[in-house]
């Protein structure tokens, strides 16, 4: 390329760059404007204010001797914090609803999720305490210590003293790629350890960037409702809350699993491929991507549905650079394969949201109560074995009857799946097939359980963090609320307005990927 080539070259993509910058200010300026999305800024606001109490802060924080932050720490401060906390949860659930495609409002964009996330970004770590575990697992990386074979009780100091003390003595079960980036994080933060923790904030902000750009180009290219998948995957509270306000690594793994779709859509098989196997080595549920690639790249060239053999001749170079890629940055780390071993510390924990955990813990409960002490003790263990399987046997069947002609419903489903049937589910792992069935499952009543799903995680998530510590007594307040929701009628004009919004042609239907 000559030089002149060059200039133009550098020219055009700076012009193309300085248009997508005015184009998003003036989506900003249009979201703005509506009611809603100001609504639910000031719904976050109020999330920022009531986050500095104990429910997001460790005990040592540097917010302690800060005039009217610092007794939010303390009663009667902390019960007022909670409540302002609470409060804004509900206001933002609120908003969202009100942004649903409607033919009475303007058209919904991602500038919205820009205006909601703008003041969580000063807040802690929400509804979790993992980004202060993602801090101690990068320092355990500076100070030479093999993350996927101590846990960060090993430390000394603030570092060791913020994680929970679930995970004190539990190795690392996150991808090397995750442990590097959060060891480049707390160096870049002069070794600070609740700014360590706040910087683990910017990988999970990349992931909901690429989300909300590439989402909703893939729901177009692939037939689907662009605004419905805006409105019930983007601007979703579970992804404000947890991706954003949470920090969690999960948002980096389902921003680069979408674009490695998108990718494969655009016929890049070599570099969707590539995304996914950084996605993966984040966090390894995103490799379930790959046959959707391998998928999406033969619809791609053959024009139409592909046959199962043409997927399948396709899944072997999209499989071989996957691995490929996958084994070059586990080298490229020096972390090695130690997560492999570390992969069952998630299930180390009760989590009554996982219905196999579940059923086997009242199964537990039932038998020790008829004194049965050796069958109760191994129910747990047996019924998550059983998920496993189920798991499993589900997601082939999935795999085998759909994918070369729904890759990417498909792959949705073998998500959720998989963490349905896993041994413990946090509310922020049902956006790794949520995201993508909220694009895919566009029928009224799919959308409302998609909706009710997320509106009762975002309540129970809210409850269990910041009030009541205990699952059972937060899932119990959800699902009164969850009853009071339904007497009210709150989302009775859904189905009218999605319908409007929609036109003649999504109501007679049209085909899907």
């Amino acid at each position: 390329m000559s030089s002149l080539e060059g200039r133009d070259a550098a020219h055009r993509a700076t012009r193309t760059l300085g248009g997508s910058l005015r184009r998003e200010w003036q989506d900003v300026r249009a979201a703005w404007a509506e009611p809603a999305t100001r609504r639910g800024m000031l719904a976050t606001t109020l999330i920022l204010v009531g986050s500095f109490s104990p429910a997001s802060l460790p005990n040592s924080n540097p917010f302690r001797s800060v005039p009217v932050l610092g007794s939010l720490q303390y009663w009667p401060g902390r019960g007022i914090a909670t409540a302002v906390l609470l409060v804004g949860v509900v206001l933002l659930l609120d908003a969202w609803l009100r942004m649903r495609p409607s033919a009475l409002h303007r058209p919904t964009t991602r500038a919205t999720l820009w205006l909601w996330s703008l003041p969580l970004l000063a807040a802690p770590p929400l509804l979790s305490f993992d980004a202060y575990s993602y801090a101690a697992q990068g320092y355990m990386v500076h100070r030479g210590f093999d993350p996927y074979s101590f846990g960060p009780a090993v430390l000394d100091g603030v570092y060791q003293e913020q994680v929970d003390q679930y995970w004190q003595y539990t190795p690392a079960p996150y991808g090397p790629l995750s442990l590097q980036l959060q060891h480049l994080l707390v160096d870049l933060s002069g070794f600070n350890a609740y700014l360590s923790a706040i910087l683990m904030r910017v990988p999970a902000l990349v992931g909901v960037v690429l989300i909300a750009v590439y989402l909703p180009r893939l729901a177009r290219r692939l037939g689907y409702d662009r605004e419905g998948t805006i409105w019930l995957a983007v601007l979703n509270p579970l992804v404000v809350l947890h991706f954003v306000g949470g920090a969690h690594n999960d948002s980096l793994m389902m921003g680069l699993m979408i674009l490695g779709l998108w990718l494969a859509v655009r016929r890049h098989l070599v570099w969707g491929a590539l995304a996914v196997a950084a996605a993966a080595t984040i966090k390894q549920p995103a490799a379930a991507a790959i046959l959707a690639v391998a998928a999406l790249h033969a619809r791609r060239v053959r024009g139409q549905e592909p046959t199962n053999a043409e997927v399948g001749r396709a899944a072997v170079p999209a499989i071989g650079v996957f691995l490929l890629g996958f084994v070059g940055i586990t080298v490229a780390t020096g972390l090695g394969f130690g997560w492999v071993r570390a992969a069952g510390v998630p299930g180390m924990i009760r989590s009554m949201l996982a219905p196999f955990t579940a059923v086997g813990s009242g199964l537990e409960w039932l038998f020790n109560a008829v004194g049965w002490t050796d069958t109760a003790g191994a129910s747990v263990p047996f019924l998550q074995k059983v998920g496993m399987v189920v798991g499993a046997v589900a997601s082939l069947w999935l795999i085998w009857r759909f994918k070369a002609r729904r890759p990417v419903r498909t792959l949705g489903w073998v998500l959720l799946v998989f963490v349905v049937t896993g041994a413990v589910v946090h509310p922020w792992y049902l956006l790794w097939g949520g995201l993508i069935l909220a694009m895919t499952e566009a029928t009224p009543v799919r959308r409302r359980v998609v909706l009710w799903a997320s509106a009762g995680l975002v309540l129970y998530s809210a409850f269990d963090a910041a009030w009541f510590l205990n699952s059972v007594s937060a899932l119990s307040v959800t699902l009164l609320l969850a009853l009071v929701w339904v007497v009210t009628g709150h989302d009775k004009g859904l189905d009218r307005d999605v319908d409007l919004a929609r036109g003649p042609d999504h109501r007679r239907g049209v085909g899907r990927r």
